[in-house]
């Protein structure tokens, strides 16, 4: 099980220049709890609702770039998926980027790994199920 196989698409991105208070916007308007920051799709960092409230302390306005965080845990479509899953829960991330050669590919959460490993571990449960009542 690789991260591809848990990467949530469509993806939400915001661009460094764009207004911090446009990104934690977007993340309300889409319950999300970060978004990748991006400059013409390759990535760049992510905004959370952490920084985006930091921000407001300081500057009037601040862009996404004043506040966004770098650098981030990140994964490929080929890291494993439960070597995700454990980094994810030690460093206490809830959501990690999928690069494809420096690009946004999607993203992996908490929750779309272990649906994948739920997923994975169920199907030879079901198939012992069915073998012993059709047997």
């Amino acid at each position: 099980m690789k991260a591809a196989d848990a990467m949530v698409r469509p993806l939400v991105t915001v661009g460094p220049r764009d207004f911090a208070r446009h990104a934690g916007g977007l993340m309300d308007d889409f319950g999300l709890t970060m978004l990748p920051v991006a400059d013409q799709g390759v990535f760049l960092g992510v905004v959370t609702r952490t920084d985006v409230a930091r921000g407001k302390e300081g500057v009037q306005a601040p862009l996404v770039q004043q506040v966004m965080s770098q650098p981030v845990l990140v994964a490929t479509r080929d890291t494993p998926a439960a070597t995700l899953f454990d980094a994810m829960t030690r460093y206490e991330v809830l959501c990690v980027p999928v690069l494809d050669d420096g690009h946004i590919a999607g993203v992996v959460t908490r929750l779309s790994v272990l649906r994948l490993i739920s997923r994975n571990t169920a199907q030879p449960h079901v198939e012992a199920d069915r073998a012993a009542v059709h047997g």
